[in-house]
């Protein structure tokens, strides 16, 4: 007698298979996620969410409320069309936030077009949104209120405050509100938890808001209460306790107890909580339909894919984080596929031209790639200016000066300004993928560069 998955496990499937095909025609996605989310403390959540997001989803399959549709619709197919190109430019441009949400708006409209609309369904696949790093745009935002909360806050304390920009000085000692002090990494977790609490306990739109509201505001107002209390410790120990050197575990100390009373509060608000609906046991009449969309979507999600573009793409290793072994001050240029070496016609060794090429099979090989340095190690920008399409930075070193010129070029255009650089990248990836290029050019002045 052949095996029969039971019946009330096929929606679930269908989520196992779809979520499985999107990562596996995505790797070089995943890739990037991997690099810059999973891999960095601010997103050191993002491992659980995918476990989460496929429970919920088995949860809502147990339950009834994962459903097949029965015909094709319109608005879903056209969605999830879209997103699929989207995402085909997004990825030849190499436009970080633009794949990133083009991956997940093809997530979810993959399973709005496979199942019976409802935000029930929607939300699990929503909540990957977690995982994605472009959260990272909030930072100077929230970074400059920290800085006039905190500085808020110490004019009750009566200890002797001076802000400049992000840093806060005391008799004790200086503090910076770094990247890390803005409150990006609470917020992200509350946000995450209470969503995730709203859709299983609350149904009323306003309550839902309140909660959220909330917790945004606690997590970040738990962050003030952080800096303040290490900026209060530092002060009265003088600097020497442990908590200056261990501040994020100390947050957590604070943020924690939060959580349990926001959870408390929130039980309160919660007058209906999600049940499980009595399962249906109703024969599903419509599988062939059910097929007939699944092989659709395989069919569209095939066509988008980066790794098959990636197939077909020649096969240059990407080079990251090597340097040239060169004698003359260089540029930290990361995932480039090759170098060329201009020798200059007449032989001086005041002057270096590189010309850095970046290959599309790693999606982070671009010159604009935001860990590059193009002002080498320990020069200072003393000037800049447009020449032609050339941008030329005057930049310095003690005594020493030098004139560095860069210029962007794909498809053998080039341009000075690296967001004309993107845009130039954008148009030509509508419709294909293409190779771009660096241009650095380094040369001493022998007195003082004009």
């Amino acid at each position: 007698m052949p095996f029969a998955v039971p019946n009330v496990n096929k929606p679930f499937l269908g989520i196992l298979i779809i979520f499985t095909i999107i990562s596996a025609l995505n790797i070089p996605v995943l890739t990037t996620l991997w690099r810059h989310s999973f891999d960095d403390g601010t997103y050191s959540h993002a491992f659980l969410i995918p476990f989460i997001s496929l429970y919920l989803y088995y949860e809502l399959a147990e339950s009834g409320k994962l459903q097949f549709r029965k015909e094709f619709s319109i608005i879903p197919s056209t969605l999830l069309l879209l997103s699929c190109y989207l995402l085909f430019v997004t990825s030849n441009a190499q436009i970080s936030i633009g794949y990133w949400s083009s991956f997940l708006a093809v997530l979810i409209t993959s399973v709005s077009m496979l199942y019976r609309f409802n935000w029930h369904v929607v939300f699990p696949a929503a909540f990957l949104v977690f995982i994605f790093p472009f959260w990272g745009i909030l930072v100077p935002i929230l970074q400059s209120i920290s800085v006039a909360a905190v500085t808020y806050m110490m004019s009750f304390t009566g200890v002797p405050t001076y802000v400049e920009a992000e840093i806060i000085t005391i008799p004790a000692g200086v503090f910076e509100i770094a990247d890390g002090c803005s409150g990006l990494r609470y917020m992200i977790v509350s946000l995450a938890i209470s969503s995730l609490f709203v859709f299983l306990n609350i149904k009323e739109t306003k309550r839902a808001a309140l909660f959220l509201s909330i917790a945004i505001l606690g997590a970040l107002l738990t962050n003030w209460i952080r800096i303040t209390a290490l900026i209060l410790i530092g002060e009265y120990t003088n600097m020497e306790s442990s908590l200056m050197e261990d501040h994020n575990t100390f947050g957590w100390y604070l943020y924690v107890p939060f959580m349990v009373l926001l959870f408390k509060w929130g039980e309160r608000l919660s007058c209906i909580k999600l049940k499980s609906n009595e399962r249906n046991n109703q024969e599903d009449n419509n599988n062939k339909t059910s097929s007939s969309l699944l092989i659709y979507i395989l069919a569209v999600l095939t066509i988008s894919s980066i790794s098959l573009k990636m197939l077909f793409s020649p096969s240059i290793v990407t080079l990251h984080d090597k340097q040239l072994t060169v004698k003359q001050p260089h540029p930290h240029i990361l995932f480039y596929s090759s170098v060329e070496i201009i020798t200059p016609p007449i032989s001086n060794d005041q002057i270096t031209y590189n010309i850095y090429s970046f290959n599309y099979s790693d999606l982070d090989s671009k010159a604009t790639f935001f860990g590059n340095r193009i002002i080498p190690e320990g020069w200072s920008l003393k000037n800049r200016k447009i020449e032609g399409d050339w941008q030329t930075y005057i930049i310095h070193q003690g005594t020493q000066s030098a004139i560095l010129k860069v210029s962007y070029e794909i498809d053998e255009k080039k341009v000075a300004q690296p967001k004309q650089f993107k845009i130039n990248r954008l148009i030509k990836g509508l419709t294909s993928m293409t190779k771009s290029k660096l241009h650095w050019k380094f040369e001493l002045c022998n007195t003082t560069c004009v």
